[in-house]
This record gives structure tokens, C-alpha cells and sequence, in this order.
């Protein structure tokens, strides 16, 4: 695909099939995420991976129970200790930043291989760090089902650039 494609093929998708989705293919959207820019190449990022069916199962209890139905979950998470170290209070900004270009990365990667997720951030940070027995030095920003969608999922519309950019 070439990449103004992929683009604009990137859905937020909240329905999805049985298909499951490949070790290479998580591989690839990881190394599309780890190969995001990141403040002072700190990459401040760290992911679990969830495919195990009884653990997915248990997301929702805390988060909408769409994203279970997904064949793998990603849970991204911040390592923010080092560019904290070096930045102090103004690192908060960068490891937000470096997650979420980490993540785009991801779902841009999933959208290339023809499969869609969903940036989550409504869902309960405290019971997904019991599920997974994730250390409080990693805190806990977003959760990214992917997998194949179940239908087409359409675009929405977008504000005019003449709403959302000033020329200088």
C-alpha cells in the first residue's frame, strides 16, 4: 500500500472478527511503534502484549467489552524514569508525546498489514496493571485492540483545515 493510502485507510474499528492475528504480524507493529521518534531517543515506551483468550476476557471489566472480541491487545505504557531523571517536570510532556507517536506507528503498521484497532484511554489504569502484573514504574496510557474489523468501517468527517491551522 503506499503510504498516503494507508493514511486514510486507518480506522477506529470496534468490531472484529475470530481471525487471529500472527506473532510476525504483532512483531511488525511493535517495530513500527519502537521506530517512532521519541525525545532524546529515550524511548520512554514499554507494551504488553495480550492475545491469551481467558486474559482479554477479563478486560471488561474495566474497559468497554468491544475490545476484548480483538485477537491481540496492546497495552502501551510509559518508562519515563530516565528522561525524568534528565528533563524533570517538563518530561511528562515528552513521554506523553513519544507514547503516542509509538502508538500511531502501531496502528498506521496494523492499517498497512489490513488490519484496524482502536486508540482506548477510557478504562480503569489500576485493575489493567492487577490483570497484567504491571510494575507501578510503567504508567499505563493507552490500550490498542487490533485485529481484522468485521465490516468496513466508514470514514467520519474531518473540520477544514481553514478551522483547525493559521498561516503565519
Amino acid at each position: 500500500m503506499e503510504f498516503n493510502e494507508v493514511l486514510f485507510k486507518r480506522r477506529s474499528t470496534r468490531a472484529f472478527t475470530d481471525k487471529p492475528v500472527s506473532r510476525e504480524q504483532i512483531e511488525q507493529m511493535l517495530t513500527a511503534a519502537i521506530n517512532a521518534p521519541s525525545a532524546c531517543n529515550m524511548q520512554s515506551w514499554h507494551f504488553y502484549v495480550v492475545t491469551n483468550a481467558e486474559t482479554k476476557a477479563k478486560f471488561t471489566e474495566f474497559c468497554a467489552p468491544w475490545a476484548a472480541t480483538a485477537p491481540v491487545i496492546f497495552v502501551i505504557c510509559t518508562d519515563g524514569a530516565n528522561i525524568t531523571a534528565r528533563f524533570g517536570e517538563r518530561a511528562k510532556t515528552f513521554i506523553i508525546q513519544d507514547t503516542a507517536l509509538a502508538a500511531e506507528n502501531l496502528l498506521l503498521s496494523a492499517a498497512d498489514m489490513g488490519l484496524n484497532g482502536c486508540f482506548m484511554g477510557a478504562f480503569d489504569k489500576e485493575k489493567c496493571r492487577e490483570l497484567l502484573n504491571i510494575p507501578s514504574k510503567y504508567d499505563i496510557v493507552a490500550l490498542i485492540p487490533v485485529g481484522e474489523a468485521s465490516s468496513e468501517t466508514p470514514s467520519r468527517d474531518r473540520k477544514p483545515i481553514s478551522e483547525v491551522a493559521e498561516f503565519i
